[in-house]
């Protein structure tokens, strides 16, 4: 009978394969931060580089999306929800929020061209980089402007379909970040492309009828 207490002997080969690799993991990441290159970002290089050193090279991480590319099938749907900013921003320009519209239509342009270079070029690119850097400024002024558009609407002139929109769009945007890969990825982004432009349209109709109009 074997005595429990004994210590079962195990080959150096072993202990390689099933100890953590908490120091190759960290050498490694410090290896791939000390590698990437903001040289080909032009007059954005020096924003990149600072944006990344204050998170911690979070900021202009993205996901990769392989195996499919911008000429899969899940590829080309995913950059077809870039529509939905395309049509909103045409729909409230022609009731007469330029300045919204305009906002909503680079957002969605600059976001095509993102989610292209992501599945074009794959991971750690300048190319992707530089416009994920760019996204953010389109869509945050896009959103900030929507979030001005609320305030002066007020909370309680806004209809529950609202919050539902918004918080279906926050929740997808999270939940891209638990499942940052491939085709997850691409699925709960597509619901937030569509999502935040059905959202943004609401608060441009609203901002419409209740204000400018």
């Amino acid at each position: 009978m074997v005595n429990p207490s004994r210590r079962v002997g195990v080959s150096p080969l072993e202990l390689r394969l099933f100890k953590p690799p908490l120091e190759e993991s960290d050498d490694r990441s410090e290896e791939k931060m000390l590698s990437r290159s903001y040289t080909s970002m032009g007059p954005f290089s020096s924003l990149g580089e600072k944006l990344d050193e204050a998170t911690g090279d979070w900021a202009l991480s993205y996901a990769d999306l392989s195996p499919a590319t911008p000429k899969t099938p899940a590829g080309i749907s995913f950059l077809a929800t870039n529509i939905g900013y395309a049509a909103v921003g045409l729909i409230l320009a022609l009731r007469g929020d330029i300045l919204f519209g305009s906002l909503t239509e680079i957002a969605g342009i600059v976001s095509f061209w993102y989610h292209y270079a992501q599945l074009n070029f794959g991971v750690e690119r300048e190319e992707v980089r530089l416009a994920l850097l760019t996204d953010y400024f389109t869509a945050c002024t896009a959103i900030l402007t929507g979030g001005v558009y609320l305030f002066q609407i007020g909370l309680s002139n806004l209809d529950m379909d609202i919050f539902f929109a918004g918080a279906f769009s926050l929740i997808s945007l999270s939940l891209c970040w638990v499942w940052e890969f491939g085709y997850p990825y691409i699925f709960l982004h597509s619901l937030w492309h569509l999502g935040s432009a059905y959202t943004g349209y609401l608060v441009g109709s609203y901002h419409l009828d209740i204000i400018a109009g």
